[in-house]
């Protein structure tokens, strides 16, 4: 212990410190070396893979997001055409409906026409009899109801429908 307590420790720190520079420069004299004779050492070939691993995943990484980036821009030219189309497709079904609404509406002026003058038919045959049979009355009047819902107005309200409700049926 005595032996111990003489030691001159700033001597000590001093030559530990001197042997850790000198290693330190006999080590980057060695590399030097080996590197201007074109040798490689298992550290710096450990190295050398390293930094080329981590400029393949750079680059891979690289070519990645161009790849997202042209993905993302051909989804977005997709969803163009597909807005594009469903307009295109929503104006043409708007289109029919407008063109069927009118033939409707034709078809529905033409079956008011034909509804009328098979009322007229109706009117004209019973008005000076005076009296018809339970078949004609019921389909008469059938056709009655179905030229109202059909929007049927006009003279056969004022003139022909009083008429044939006096009409008398017969048996």
């Amino acid at each position: 212990m005595k032996e111990f307590m003489n030691i001159d420790f700033s001597n000590v720190f001093w030559s530990v410190f001197v042997i850790l520079i000198g290693t330190q420069a006999v080590v980057s004299v060695w590399e030097w070396i080996v590197t201007k004779l074109g040798l490689e050492t298992k550290g710096m070939q450990e190295k050398r893979k390293e930094h080329n691993l981590l400029i393949q995943t750079s680059q891979d990484l690289s070519k990645l997001q161009a790849k997202h980036e042209e993905s993302v821009k051909q989804s977005i030219r997709h969803d163009e055409m597909i807005k594009e189309d469903i307009s295109s497709l929503t104006n043409t079904v708007n289109g029919i409906v407008d063109t069927l609404n009118i033939m409707q509406q034709k078809e529905n002026k033409t079956k008011v026409k034909e509804l009328r003058e098979s009322l007229i038919r109706y009117y004209n045959k019973y008005k000076n009899i005076g009296e018809w049979s339970k078949l004609e009355s019921e389909a008469f009047w059938d056709l009655f109801n179905d030229y109202e819902e059909r929007g049927g107005d006009g003279y056969i309200h004022t003139i022909v429908e009083p008429v044939m409700r006096e009409l008398r049926e017969i048996q």
